[in-house]
């Protein structure tokens, strides 16, 4: 509606002398979702040639490269689709799902394909061919997936519904990528390649730098090992350091007109920055509130409260006059307008505050219901009536007090100030166990609540680290759970878990270097760590496990380790971690620097899986040799 609104003036300033500009929360709400879904399928397109290029590095022929971007595709339309058919309602965060799901369904299908190349040289059979490598494959993966999506799935505890969405949305789409790549790929190979005698290429080994990590490995493990706890040590200081900070501007492109006109009343005009906070009551254990001389004592408390409090527009003046709206200012201006009203009802203003007459009995409730009835003019600036005034302020039961609402201006811009005003106004109101509180006093009459759009952004803020902690918290229960049942040890569980742990610090303090705040994408990057980097770590550690049973030296595992399965967790981060910066091309900020970080974050992972954790199975091994040594 705001939208049709706004195109009105536009077609207006085209035939006026004046121009006319409109904004508003919701039009940036509502630029946020166009301007995202409206380059949702140009992103996808880049992310998809960048993994077409990838692809073709990787096999270089046209079947390595085609077949996965058929089945990524069919992934994205059924994780969509489903979503949409679910009545599932799309935000902003759902555009980072089209890189998620490309970025890990590109993992498996180069594992697989690479596997399925090397049985494809020792059997005519394409079908068995493909049926060796998915088993061959088959606990990596199906332990990869199962940690991915317990990862994601984690964030359903969430107290903020578009971010458990968002997890929902992350894994089923992981499902989808995984059954697309197991089951539609192959079935592609073996429609297509069944009659094919054509001899594959070999798969890459990226000798160049296999060989020096390699090297790096045999000479220099305690080194790797201390400077990671380094690092670590450096990324906790720099997490501490980090603020969450969320506006809707976050989202919005400085460019955008919306941003122009937003900008222009922010420079213009001091009220721009005014925010409103309510003080909602209700009466206890419903009912109606008592509209005796105590409800009139503490809303004359409350006024008092709200002069002292500098956060309220106008009580900067040297006579502080808070600018609000409530029973109290509609009570007050009634009778110093009409003293005879005021006298009817045993009710007169001293020194600017209503008091009751001594020997009057105080029914408030019947006071406003007669100014319910006034429709004379109260407010010539607004043309607000009497009956408008009350009708905005207080909800009546016949002439009993049924709710009251109180609308408070106050200063806040930023979301450190907003939580500062949310703060003092719950101090303000006090708590039923703090005598002289309003809350307190009235504990028998009403239940109060500060509520608005300040409190509402507050729970947010408080949700996103609550959702940061309790989703990472699940997620690495979750993958050592996961990982203790298949080891059936807890050392090897930990081993693998311990890379993934310090890449979600190394990617929080390199928010902290790159100047990234806390927002609500950003905070899923925990999270998303936690399940990329276990898909990583899971198929470094079962090829090294596998290729120590079928070769006695060690170095030599592990180099066969890195030509192969470390040659395609190079392969499938480079497509992950390109795909999401494809969402550097986005137009909103908070999109672009979750593409950022994202991919920083596949970096991390591929780096400690490669690096630390062939270095964290050498040494336990060392330390297993020393005990069995000592023990014999």
């Amino acid at each position: 509606i705001q939208h049709q609104i706004r195109l009105a003036f536009s077609d207006v300033s085209e035939i006026s002398e004046l121009d006319y500009a409109v904004a508003s929360l919701d039009l940036m709400s509502y630029d946020i979702d166009q301007g995202t879904f409206d380059n949702l399928a140009l992103l996808i397109l880049f992310a998809t040639l960048v993994v077409i290029a990838l692809l073709f590095v990787a096999f270089r022929n046209i079947k390595g490269v085609l077949f996965p971007v058929i089945s990524l595709n069919v992934a994205l339309v059924c994780t969509y689709g489903s979503l949409n058919l679910l009545g599932i309602r799309f935000t902003a965060l759902e555009v980072a799902v089209a890189p998620l799901v490309l970025g890990l369904g590109i993992d498996y299908a180069i594992h697989l394909q690479r596997s399925f190349a090397y049985h494809r040289n020792n059997t005519d059979n394409v079908a068995e061919a493909w049926m060796r490598a998915c088993g061959k494959l088959s606990i990596p993966l199906s332990l990869a997936v199962v940690t991915t999506v317990a990862a994601f799935l984690a964030n359903l505890v969430s107290p903020l519904p578009p971010l458990a969405t968002f997890g929902i949305a992350l894994a089923f789409g992981v499902v989808c990528a995984f059954l697309t790549s197991t089951l539609l790929i192959g079935a592609l190979h073996v429609t297509f390649n069944a009659k094919a005698t054509t001899e594959l290429r070999k798969p890459l080994k990226l000798t160049n730098l296999t060989q020096p990590l390699l090297e790096l490995h045999r000479k220099q493990q305690v080194g790797v090992f201390l400077v990671a706890i380094a690092i670590s040590a450096a990324s906790v200081i720099g997490a501490m350091q980090l603020e969450t900070d969320f506006d809707l501007s976050d989202f919005v492109n400085e460019d955008m007109e919306i941003m122009s006109v937003r900008d222009d009343i922010n420079s213009n005009y001091d009220s721009a920055g005014w925010k409103y906070v309510y003080v909602l009551m209700e009466p206890v254990g419903g009912g109606v509130i008592p509209d005796d001389v105590t409800l009139l004592d503490n809303l004359r408390n409350l006024h008092s409260n709200l002069k002292n409090n500098q956060d309220v527009v106008g009580t900067d003046e040297r006579f502080p006059s808070p600018s609000y709206e409530g029973p109290y200012v509609v009570l007050r201006d009634a009778v110093m307008r009409n003293e005879s009203f005021g006298a009817i009802h045993g009710l007169e203003v001293k020194y600017n505050d209503v008091w009751a007459d001594r020997d009057a009995t105080i029914d408030l409730g019947l006071v406003f219901a007669d100014l319910q009835n006034n429709y004379t003019v109260a407010d010539p600036l607004s043309g607000k009536t009497w009956s408008d005034r009350v009708n905005a302020t207080v909800h009546l039961d016949g002439t009993n007090i049924a709710h009251l609402r109180t609308e408070v201006r106050v200063e806040a811009t930023t979301s450190t100030e907003s939580k500062r005003v949310i703060s003092e106004f719950e101090s303000m109101i006090g708590t039923s166990d703090e005598d002289g509180t309003l809350r307190s006093s009235l504990k028998d009459y009403a239940v109060i609540h500060v509520t608005g759009d300040l409190v509402v952004l507050q729970q947010v803020l408080d949700g996103l680290s609550s959702s940061q902690l309790k989703s990472t918290a699940i997620s690495l229960i979750v993958s050592f759970a996961v990982l203790l049942v298949l080891t059936r040890r807890i050392l090897p569980a930990f081993i693998v878990l311990l890379p993934v742990g310090m890449a979600a610090l190394w990617v929080v303090g390199s928010m902290a270097v790159l100047g990234i705040k806390w927002n609500v994408l950003t905070v899923l990057v925990t999270a998303l760590t936690l399940g990329i980097g276990i898909d990583y770590t899971i198929h470094m550690w079962r090829r090294i496990e596998w290729e120590l049973q079928r070769q006695d030296d060690h170095w030599s595992a592990l180099k066969t380790s890195l030509e192969t399965t470390g040659v395609a967790l190079m392969l499938s981060a480079a497509t992950t971690a390109a795909g999401f910066l494809v969402l550097m091309l986005s137009p909103m900020p908070v999109i672009q620097d979750f593409g950022l970080i994202t991919a920083v974050t596949v970096f991390f992972s591929l780096v400690l899986a490669l690096v630390l954790l062939p270095v964290l199975l050498e040494l336990a091994a060392r330390a297993q040799e020393v005990g069995e040594n000592g023990a014999n």
